[in-house]
């Protein structure tokens, strides 16, 4: 299908973080001679540049997260309570990624309240559609359950430039499911450590996978729970409240509250602005390569 337009949103602090990460613990980090950190917006510079590059879109959105407090530790405090401090090479760098997306003219959108996630799910479902194919550009699987006809995934893969585009016709193969929502049920049912997500103990991704192939949802396993046998129907019936939860908390909300101009999204860079953000930031590599 031809789209008349393409927009990338792009997951702002999964680039961030990834940036940061390939260059840490390698030797001192990079700093400005005023001893501004910035080896993660320089890399996070570089995997834009890239993108916009190899994906050629037409509009960009970066989103980000807004805080640790969320929805998330309303329904459950301990969403995500496993997670330590970043280094503190990391932490005023935060406050600086912002100042790379406007300097090319990339809406920076998040919502209090809320995680890049929901962000990013909200406008595909705006904007996907049979004139706007949207591209997600992260490394958090949690966004496949995003996918449909006019949404695509973009995966960030170890290597500079490597990329792994999952498209909804590819979730059987690659995830062995029916549909992209079923990511959502599999996390439901055997949590997500990296989140603090609980789970049902001792359920396992082959065990969750059995049970959807078997039952489609997390409602349909406890409608016809009678056909589960053992220990493993005790496991879930004692265990049905936090499986519920966990569902929930792993859902990616699509109805945010935020405004976004579409004509500000197009692609328009003014090479100035990007030049006195690379000299300030003292990006000499690329300053030559804008040149």
């Amino acid at each position: 299908m031809e789209y008349k337009n393409r927009l990338l949103i792009v997951d702002s602090m999964a680039l961030l973080f990834r940036g940061f990460y390939a260059t840490y613990g390698f030797g001192p980090v990079m700093q400005t001679k005023e001893g501004l950190y910035t080896n993660a917006i320089y890399q996070y510079t570089k995997y834009l540049m890239d993108a916009v590059k190899k994906f050629e879109p037409t509009h960009l959105i970066c989103t980000t997260d807004m805080g640790k407090s969320t929805f998330r530790n309303e329904m459950y405090p301990a969403y995500k309570a496993n997670r330590g401090e970043p280094p503190l090479e990391l932490m005023p760098q935060f406050d600086l990624v912002s100042e790379v997306a406007e300097s090319f003219d990339i809406p920076f959108i998040g919502v209090p309240g809320y995680e890049a996630d929901d962000v990013m799910g909200t406008f595909a479902r705006k904007y996907g559609s049979e004139e706007t194919h949207v591209y997600i550009l992260t490394g958090d699987g949690d966004t496949l359950q995003l996918l449909s006809e006019h949404v695509t995934v973009i995966m960030m893969k170890k290597g500079f430039g490597n990329y792994e585009m999952i498209r909804l016709a590819d979730l059987k193969t690659k995830k062995g499911l029916e549909h992209p929502s079923q990511i959502v049920e599999l996390k439901g049912l055997m949590g997500d450590p990296s989140d603090n997500i609980p789970g049902c103990p001792n359920v396992g991704p082959k065990t969750a996978e059995k049970l959807l192939l078997a039952h489609s949802t997390i409602d349909g396993i406890f409608a016809s729970i009678h056909e589960v046998s053992g220990k493993l129907q005790q496991r879930l019936l004692e265990n049905k409240e936090l499986i519920y939860l966990s569902r929930n908390l792993a859902a990616i909300n699509t109805e945010v509250p935020l405004e976004c101009v579409w004509d500000d999204c197009e692609c328009q860079f003014n090479h100035e602005k990007i030049k006195a953000m690379f000299q300030r930031f003292e990006f000499t590599t690329l300053l030559k390569s804008l040149a």
